[in-house]
């Protein structure tokens, strides 16, 4: 035998590296180039462990080259192959393309690749929740940092929109308002949708100037048409309470004495400040501050007005921005009802063939022997020529 035929790499870079790694950039080809990467999968940020593949390839090179060196330092080519009677480096090479393979597919099942489509039922539990934002030029106010609507969104999405509490059956919507309401966002189980909603809010949101809360509660009042008239329903109105136009408390009062909605109120601002704070003329930083009839603007958090307004309706809660959690964890705890009947298109998750490919690979790979039946006697000759001298 000669000496190159002990572990040859070239075999087992082939079949041991190669080949997966060909497959790794087939997939990705694939993933890049056409509709495959448009796919949705369930954990996208695992993409990385494709990159063990090649790595695993790579040691099976390096560990059959240690084979081989070892070997031949031992003694000679021919006295090698007799320390290895019958072994065959290719079938050694395909069994570790084999086991690359698998670990290529058992990394796309990771991902959790979908595709084909079907129709499912979803029956909501919980409450009925409208989130009115005041986005006013006062929200621009920098006593919360950044701003204080910046501020606001921030404990929005990740009170409302990442808390477990909330998540389970309650419907979210999303109402931008200042001398005018505009609906942004309908009652919703989507909270994805309502968190970017709440991501593109900003001063102008609103078609018209000015602050007026009144209309803001008659408009989110209309959210719950089509609610079920046993479910639980709130508004969150979170502003500073400047309020232009009065009539926030009887607005509050109606709704709750006529549809049961209540309104809870959330002060935006710093309540430690009597005299408030500068309203800039648009949110760039270092921008100016607002003037008008030749006086700088100020806008103060109105915590009395606010506490009124959620006693008139129906009892609510006031609290502070700070404060939020509390009031989430007493959302959490109100009576829940379902609320709807939906049916969502879903994508149907086909991480399975992936894993039955995986497993199949391995099982052949049980089933590939390393050596050549009946290649004993053969590599006792050779063992024997070689010990006397003789040509096997």
């Amino acid at each position: 035998m000669k000496q190159r035929s002990v572990y040859p790499l070239s075999v087992f870079v082939a079949w041991g590296l190669l080949v997966p790694t060909g497959l790794v950039a087939a997939a990705l080809a694939l993933f890049l180039l056409t509709d495959v990467g448009k796919l949705p999968l369930d954990q996208p940020h695992l993409w990385w462990v494709v990159g063990i593949v090649p790595l695993v390839g790579a040691l099976y090179v390096y560990g059959a080259w240690r084979r081989r060196r070892a070997l031949l330092a031992l003694t000679s080519a021919p006295l090698a192959a007799a320390l290895t009677p019958g072994a065959s480096a290719l079938r050694q090479a395909v069994r570790a393309g084999a086991v690359g393979s698998a670990i290529l597919l058992l990394a796309i099942a990771l991902t959790g690749p979908r595709w084909g489509i079907y129709m499912e039922k979803q029956r909501a539990f919980g409450i009925d929740v409208v989130v009115a934002v005041d986005v006013s030029r006062s929200m621009l106010a920098r006593d919360l940092a950044p701003n204080r609507l910046e501020h606001t969104k921030d404990l929005i999405r990740s009170q409302l929109t990442e808390r477990s509490t909330l998540q389970q059956g309650s419907r979210l919507g999303l109402l931008a308002f200042a001398g005018s309401a505009s609906m942004k966002v309908p009652l919703t189980l989507d909270h994805g949708f309502f968190r970017q909603a709440v991501d593109t809010l900003h001063v102008g949101s609103a078609p018209r100037g000015g602050t007026a809360i009144a209309e803001a509660i008659y408009e989110a009042s209309e959210f719950f048409a089509a609610s079920p008239p046993e479910a639980t329903k709130l508004i969150l109105v979170f502003t500073d309470g400047e309020d232009h136009e009065g009539e926030a408390e009887k607005a509050a009062k109606e709704v709750f004495d006529e549809h049961g909605i209540k309104v809870f109120t959330i002060g935006v601002g710093d309540p430690l400040s009597p005299a408030g704070a500068e309203v800039p003329s648009d949110a760039e930083p270092g921008s100016r501050s607002l003037v008008y009839n030749g006086q700088i603007v100020f806008s103060r958090l109105n915590e009395d007005y606010l506490r009124n307004l959620a006693q008139a309706g129906g009892q609510g809660i006031y609290a502070r921005l700070a404060d939020l959690p509390r009031v989430v964890d007493a959302l959490a705890g109100m009576q829940r009802h379902q609320l709807t009947t939906e049916e969502r298109q879903r994508s149907k998750p086909r991480y399975q063939w992936f894993v039955a490919g995986a497993l199949l690979l391995l099982t052949l790979e049980m089933f590939i022997h390393e050596r050549r039946r009946n290649a004993t006697g053969g590599a006792l000759r050779v063992w024997s020529a070689a010990g006397t001298g003789e040509q096997a």
